[in-house]
């Protein structure tokens, strides 16, 4: 009954059931682990896209400090690159103080089946407890030292961000002070209004309600009993938060700087060099320059050349602000000139710079060159598959020669055939190449020239009835039937065997030979299987056989022999 009362068995039962429901409640599938690995990654790569372009930025402020336009914004932008770096190592180096708390830092190793193949990766399926970060940021049910100096970074973060901004605003307006014809100064005014939505990444309230419509505290609604995983991912969104407020910043003063008349002065320094690709041991003449970008230039007309063949503005190229765009596609690797004339005005004047570039193209690789040593091997006689290059030559531009045989193009690949007199011995490869007007030899290799390995014989009995060359075989049969042979089904070539002649013994009879590779042509045989009794063996051996390929004709093909029972 309902208001009976409960003895000790019941209470334990009951209490399992709970146990069970909690447990239920926190085992979190490994696939979901596995997700948040996956995007915490994402993350982290995506962030340090926004870091290249930000150290670019830095750099352009570095290199501009004496321009008049940019003097205070340079020396503001290394207080906020201090402020950004120290947040987000102060973050990094959290989450590899918890990484550490597993086994190799977490990381496990893997073998790839099919190839062997031994890599490591990080094991996220693990990462589901939360008591080392829980040890970390609580006391009990207060915060840790650690987890006070947690939530200090993280709230004071914008305050600090705020605090450069705000001496920065006002050194400017010390510096560009408005006058009656030029109310706002006589430099672009700067606006970071923007940030107030990009500081909402960084909200930070004591008390935090939760879905249960409970007060709880900040960490604790943020991190505490979560799994480890989850909590790094976190940890990475905050660094990605914290590249991002900076590089918004940045590129803010630059578009400011640079939409003002006169704009950021954007010299830099462009590299010149003679050839497109150097090898090693080779002289690197290459100029460092200084250059210009201008994305207010605009050539009013353009005159270019590709390899001597006027080029279509339109459909070959397109006159962009900054300069003239590209837009043609190769359908062959080589070295291409492009020449011509950039158009322009000034004082009522055209003038003109001149353009002599050269463009390398070269084929996209789609797959890895792998290769294992010992089974470098071609087989006489046929025309073995080979991938030869030289990174950075066109394949166009490859020439290849050999010893103890020939090799020749075929599309894009080469065939090598080996003599066929030449089994046992070596065939070695030669290959070079032109870039840059000069001559690449690479070293001989060498390949072993093996035989074709041994066919597998059999009796042919047609499409319907099939091949034998083990077990039982019905006696009535056999007459009619061939003698065939093909090569194992793991050999990368797929040739045609013609067996010649063959010897065939029925029961405790003599063997008989048969020069063709019908069993019929023999009238003996025929009379030796009408006699024969179940259980007589048929053996047949001494199988001569030829391939014919597209330069010869390779004869004594090795044939395995066979028996068969009669059934």
């Amino acid at each position: 009954m309902a208001g009976a009362k409960q003895d000790t068995r019941q209470k334990m039962i009951n209490m399992m059931y709970l146990v069970f429901i909690a447990m239920l409640a926190l085992n979190i599938s490994k696939e979901v682990l596995a997700t948040l690995g996956v995007i915490n990654d994402d993350i982290a790569a995506a962030t340090q896209d926004l870091v290249m372009d930000s150290d670019e930025k830095y750099d352009l402020f570095s290199n501009n400090s004496n321009n008049e336009y940019y003097k205070v914004a340079a020396q503001s932008t290394p207080q906020i690159k201090s402020i950004a770096d120290a947040y987000y190592n102060y973050i990094d180096t959290l989450k590899n103080r918890l990484i550490n708390t597993g086994k190799n830092g977490y990381r496990i190793s893997r073998e790839d089946r099919a190839t062997g193949v031994i890599d490591s990766i990080v094991d996220y399926q693990v990462m589901d407890k939360s008591q080392y970060l829980d040890e970390m940021f609580f006391a009990g049910d207060q915060y840790s030292e650690a987890g006070q100096e947690f939530v200090d970074q993280f709230s004071n973060f914008p305050a600090k961000i705020q605090q450069v901004l705000d001496a920065f605003l006002a050194a400017d307006a010390e510096k560009d002070t408005p006058t009656e014809d030029a109310p706002e100064g006589e430099y672009a005014d700067f606006d970071f209004s923007f940030l107030n939505d990009l500081f909402t990444r960084f909200a930070y309230s004591e008390m935090v309600l939760n879905r249960e419509g409970k007060q709880q505290p900040f960490l604790e609604y943020n991190y505490k009993g979560f799994p480890l995983i989850a909590s790094l991912s976190k940890l990475t969104k905050i660094q990605s938060d914290i590249r991002f407020v900076e590089n918004k910043i940045l590129e803010n003063m630059l578009s400011t700087i640079n939409a003002h008349e006169g704009g950021l002065n954007k010299y830099q320094t462009l590299l010149e060099t003679s050839k497109s690709s150097y090898y090693t041991s080779e002289l690197v003449d290459a100029s460092i320059v200084m250059g210009k970008k201008d994305s207010n230039f605009k050539p009013n007309r353009v005159e270019l050349s590709l390899n001597d063949r006027p080029m279509r503005q339109g459909r070959d190229f397109e006159i962009a602000a900054g300069g003239v765009q590209l837009k043609k596609r190769f359908s062959t690797p080589g070295s291409y000139k492009l020449t011509g004339k950039l158009f322009f005005e000034r004082n009522n004047k055209e003038q003109s710079v001149d353009v002599a570039q050269v463009i390398s193209v070269i084929d996209k690789p789609n797959d890895a060159v792998i290769s294992a040593d010992q089974m470098k091997v071609v087989y006489r006689g046929l025309p073995n598959d080979l991938s030869i290059s030289i990174p950075g030559i066109p394949n166009n531009k490859l020439s290849v020669r050999a010893t103890n045989g020939k090799v020749r193009r075929n599309g894009l690949k080469f065939e090598a055939i080996p003599d066929g007199d030449k089994v046992g011995e070596s065939m070695r490869i030669f290959v070079s190449g032109e870039i840059n007007g000069s001559t690449i030899n690479a070293p001989g290799q060498d390949f072993r020239i093996k035989p074709l390995p041994p066919a597998l014989g059999s009796i042919d009995l047609g499409e319907r009835l099939g091949k034998f060359n083990s077990g039982e075989i019905i006696r009535e049969y056999v007459p009619s039937g061939t003698i065939a042979a093909k090569f194992p089904d793991d050999f990368d070539y797929n040739l045609n065997v013609t067996v010649k002649r063959f010897n065939i013994k029925v029961g405790s009879r003599a063997a008989i030979p048969i020069n063709s590779n019908r069993i019929k042509d023999s009238r003996v045989i025929r009379s030796y299987l009408d006699n024969a009794s179940r259980g007589d063996i048929i053996f047949v051996y001494n199988i001569e056989a030829q391939v014919k390929t597209e330069t010869q004709v390779i004869d004594d093909i090795k044939v395995t022999d066979f028996a068969l029972t009669i059934k």
